[in-house]
């Protein structure tokens, strides 16, 4: 008996020292590390290290690294980085199916893992099963939406549907939805693209009135503006029964809120002048848009601005101003202006303390469609004394196609 302990005792002894020779020699030996490894007296460390370096560029390679991690795997059945790894040596050795159902074991053992997500993900790209690839890319985004830029960039390459991008890989719960829309707007999908993204965020609920400004912008910017205010008219009209029958400005007599986006009033922030929708003050409905200047500058001022699609015809612009003690000879009104600089419409400026006081102009817009800007404006003044101080309310304005 005190034999077999003395050689039992030896031999203990001696295996830790072949795993240190082997992990000294490997990097030296690889036939060596092949005989240790399978006599099964490495580390695990070694042995996936063994796996790692002989990737499958040979049949005998891929038998080998198949059975070190099966080996490791062995070690440690309930992990699902070891799982993985065999799914990828599997998949190197053409065993698809069994690559797969690693792959299904990995994803079951980690079921909110985003680095098991992304390699279940990589394996269906690899096979061409893009659904299947999208849906764990979707379900990765779901726990970690800081890599959205990194996902949507494999969502928009060339030869993707963006539908089925939408329908496989995108979270229905939270933003992501109107991130990747945004994400289309901002890198040059096609127009096609994008027109059925928007149908499908529609239908699906997850559109709101900003996200509806941001694609009426975009189809702006790429003059596609009978679409533009169709758009606009279909997804905001429910604060503006008027708008389009026939009044071509949205929300004229700003009885909403403003939205800063699409073709709704756009504010810019500017020194000297403050800029509010005013619910006590208004010549029609229960609000009117108030200009206070502080007297701190003598300001050229087109801050608040309106763009209108206008088909060609003849139009009537038309606007109420009611003034207090606004002190300068440059008074307050309208000017209508387009890119092509084909128009360049002015109304009278109004100054002074005045109750509402409309100001209108008639105009021609010549072919084609195009975008008009309505400003509000104030000129600077030549006098000395040039500071501009006092308020001014805006209602009621309106363009009719005559």
């Amino acid at each position: 008996m005190s034999r077999f302990a003395i050689v039992l005792g030896a031999i203990l002894c001696f295996l830790p020292n072949v795993s240190y020779l082997a992990d000294l020699r490997y990097r030296f030996d690889p036939a060596l590390e092949r005989s240790v490894c399978r006599n099964l007296i490495c580390s695990d460390r070694l042995l996936l290290d063994a796996a790692d370096r002989f990737p499958g560029s040979n049949e005998e390679d891929r038998v080998f690294a198949i059975a070190t991690l099966q080996e490791a795997l062995r070690r440690d059945v309930g992990s699902a980085d070891r799982w993985c790894d065999l799914g990828d040596a599997f998949l190197a050795a053409g065993r698809v199916q069994e690559a797969e159902y690693s792959f299904k074991r990995a994803v079951a053992l980690a079921p909110q893992s985003p680095p098991v997500f992304w390699r279940a993900a990589q394996f269906y790209s690899r096979t061409h099963e893009l659904a299947r690839s999208q849906e764990y890319l979707g379900k990765m985004l779901a726990l970690v939406p800081k890599y959205k830029e990194l996902v949507f960039d494999i969502y928009a390459a060339p030869g993707s549907d963006v539908v089925a991008a939408f329908e496989s890989g995108i979270p229905r719960e939270g933003p992501l939805a109107q991130d990747y829309f945004r994400y289309l707007l901002t890198h040059n999908a096609s127009l096609q693209d994008v027109k059925r993204a928007w149908e499908w965020v529609q239908q699906h609920g997850l559109a709101d009135d900003r996200l509806a400004g941001d694609y009426v912008d975009w189809l702006s910017n790429t003059h596609e503006y009978l679409l533009a205010a169709e758009t606009w008219k279909h997804s905001v009209g429910r604060h503006d029964d008027s708008y389009l029958n026939p009044n071509l400005v949205f929300n004229g007599s700003f009885e909403s809120s403003l939205l800063q986006v699409g073709l709704d009033w756009k504010i810019t922030e500017t020194a000297g002048v403050l800029v509010s929708r005013d619910s006590t003050v208004a010549f029609s409905g229960s609000s009117s848009l108030q200009i206070e200047f502080d007297e701190s500058s003598n300001i050229d001022f087109h801050s608040v601005a309106h763009e209108v699609v206008t088909p060609a015809g003849r139009y009537h612009f038309k606007a109420m101003i009611r003034t207090s003690d606004l002190l300068t000879d440059q008074g307050i009104g309208f000017r209508l202006v387009d890119s092509a600089g084909a128009i360049n419409a002015q109304t009278a400026r109004v100054t002074g303390t005045h109750d509402w006081t409309p100001v209108e102009v008639d105009l021609t817009v010549p072919a084609p469609v195009r975008l008009l800007q309505i400003e509000v404006v104030r000129q600077p003044s030549w006098k000395f004394d040039n500071k501009v101080r006092g308020k001014v309310w805006i209602d009621a304005v309106s363009l009719v196609r005559l």
